[in-house]
């Protein structure tokens, strides 16, 4: 089915306007056709209701060898989701649990695994049927129901959100009828029907006729086999210019073979003879040389075997915009100071910032990226204007401790263990606010201006006015009525003991900051703005070293109130 474009399947469905055209449609010859490009499709339909024109219902069945009797059987079956589910039964002696499928037909049918159930509780007011997927099949293909999209959703090799099973609702169709649809991508089966050795049933049914001027059509139909002679078959009825009705069944084998999973599964195959690499401009540590090295994991050697390739851990650098990238998702990316993951798909052991502002990592940890992201980082690598920093010396080359001071590291996790003991004055407003806070690497204003909109969300926010408005009253510090958190938080330090010039300084850094984002966020474009990105660089010699400046006054203040506050 394609999905982008359901007029296509309108069209198939929905009785034309011209008489010709409604001869020939009510003659069903483009049903076999139909059936057979929508399995090819990326998503394929296992559930579908244009009443009164069309269904569709499906299920996986084992061991079909599809000969007479089996088609006869699968021939006869007629199912709904909604009408067909886990249930008691009994007799005047016993009790036990019945499958969904076991009020079919025959002995295929009731090996039969539903995929879909229709449901409806009529407790709720709104007496709304809905859908439930098999739990067995969603827990094999790690997806998860999306209320807002309608879709059972998992996350693809680049981690962004793949709708593996949607539910699409018609309403644009005449006098009202209603139409449900619910369709699979096909890929998602290929490993749960090879393991499970099962096959794709599809039970198809379709009405048409002139909806206006319908009346009872006798007996005198025409009766004929409908079939591609491989794996669509079933029966039409027709009488010629008013009405025809078919029914059948599609059989697909969309199987994997097991050994084809099993080579997957424990990379067996040459897949990874099949993945491509990058080459990167990167400093080769054996012969002190700037060189075009590739990252794939054959062309490089460890430091414990006679090689004469380049080690893994040749460093590789880049400019500091290869980094926006995860800034800009936040919530697909996690960026800490050392590493990069991107959320169920891959992880970038580690990268650093040397003294001249490049962005440095391994060709090694390079390799392991997707061949995608590889292309990302490569439009951004660059020569070497100086060494790794020493931070990462010290940690990747010679196994010591990191014990450099990080300012914003400290205050992430001073603010995290308040979050922790659950102090009332201060409050994590977003559980991610602490992972969307980071240094500015770039000369971009766009990215300072944010990083300080995320820091002022995370610090200043998270203060509780109410809680020190109470306590400003209950130490009489005659406060006014329209203070706001900062100046409350000022009056209580100077009425526990803090004289008023010690107290001002202390919340300057959060003023500082609370400022800076409505200057350069809120008003990005004005002078005020550029006078403050003017006399940041002037000052500071980039947006990093400010940034860190601001974290470090932030971090020192913070440290002082929490001891202040803790006894209160």
């Amino acid at each position: 089915m394609d999905i982008y474009n359901i007029d296509k399947l309108k069209n198939f469905i929905l009785e034309p306007q011209s008489k010709d055209k409604f001869n020939i449609w009510i003659q069903q010859n483009n049903v076999v056709q139909f059936l057979e490009q929508e399995s090819e499709d990326e998503y394929i339909i296992i559930y579908a209701s244009f009443l009164p024109n069309a269904f569709i219902h499906s299920t996986f069945i084992t061991e079909i060898e599809l000969n007479d009797d089996e088609k006869k059987e699968l021939s006869n079956w007629s199912s709904n989701p909604f009408f067909s589910s886990w249930g008691i039964e009994c007799s005047s002696d016993e009790v036990w649990i019945s499958p969904p499928s076991d009020d079919s037909n025959g002995k295929i049918l009731k090996t039969g695994e539903p995929i879909l159930f229709g449901r409806q509780f009529q407790g709720d007011p709104d007496n709304e049927y809905y859908f439930e997927l098999n739990q067995k099949l969603a827990h094999v293909l790690n997806i998860h129901y999306d209320s807002d999209r309608k879709a059972w959703c998992g996350l693809d090799k680049y981690g962004d959100i793949d709708e593996v099973v949607k539910i699409i609702k018609i309403d644009s169709l005449p006098k009202n009828q209603p139409a449900n649809i619910v369709c699979i991508k096909k890929s998602s089966l290929y490993q749960y029907t090879g393991i499970e050795n099962l096959f794709l049933v599809r039970m198809f049914e379709f009405t048409r006729y002139n909806y206006n001027q319908y009346s009872a059509w006798g007996e005198e139909l025409e009766k004929s086999e409908l079939t591609n002679f491989q794996s669509i078959f079933g029966s039409l009825q027709l009488k010629p210019h008013s009405f025809s009705h078919s029914k059948g069944v599609q059989v697909l084998d969309i199987r994997l073979p097991k050994k084809q999973i099993l080579d997957s599964l424990w990379s067996r195959s040459n897949l990874e003879e099949k993945k491509q690499y990058c080459t990167y401009i990167a400093h080769n540590l054996k012969n002190q040389k700037i060189e075009e090295i590739s990252c794939n994991p054959s062309c490089l050697a460890n430091y414990f075997t006679k090689s004469k390739l380049p080690f893994g851990m040749t460093p590789a650098f880049f400019k500091p915009e290869v980094l926006l990238k995860y800034k800009a998702d936040r919530d697909k990316y996690q960026l800490d100071s050392k590493s990069v993951s991107c959320r169920g798909a891959w992880h970038l052991e580690t990268f650093d910032i040397n003294t001249a502002g490049q962005v440095h990592t391994y060709l090694i940890y390079l390799g392991g990226l997707p061949y995608e992201e590889q292309l990302h980082w490569k439009q951004y690598n660059i020569e070497p204007k100086t060494l790794i920093s020493d931070r990462a010396v010290k940690r990747d080359f010679c196994g010591e401790w990191d014990e450099e001071y990080d300012p914003l590291l400290s205050l992430k996790q001073k603010l995290d263990s308040l979050e922790m003991k659950e102090v009332k004055w201060w409050t994590l407003r977003d559980i991610k606010a602490l992972n969307k806070v980071h240094y500015p690497y770039t000369t971009s204003n766009d990215e300072w201006a944010d990083e300080i909109l995320h820091l002022d969300q995370l610090l200043v926010e998270g203060l509780e006015e109410k809680w020190l408005r109470k306590k400003a009253k209950e130490l009489d510090c005659n406060c006014q009525d329209n203070l706001r958190a900062l100046k409350l938080l000022e009056a209580i330090l100077i009425a526990i003991k803090f004289d008023k010039s010690h107290a001002r300084e202390i919340m300057s850094p959060f003023h500082t900051v609370h400022n800076l984002r409505s200057t350069v966020k809120g008003h990005a474009n004005g002078k005020d703005a550029r006078k403050e990105k003017k006399a940041a660089i002037n000052k500071h010699g980039s947006f990093k070293k400010h940034f860190e400046k601001l974290c470090t006054d932030c971090d020192e203040s913070i440290e002082i109130i929490i001891n202040t506050l803790k006894n209160i």
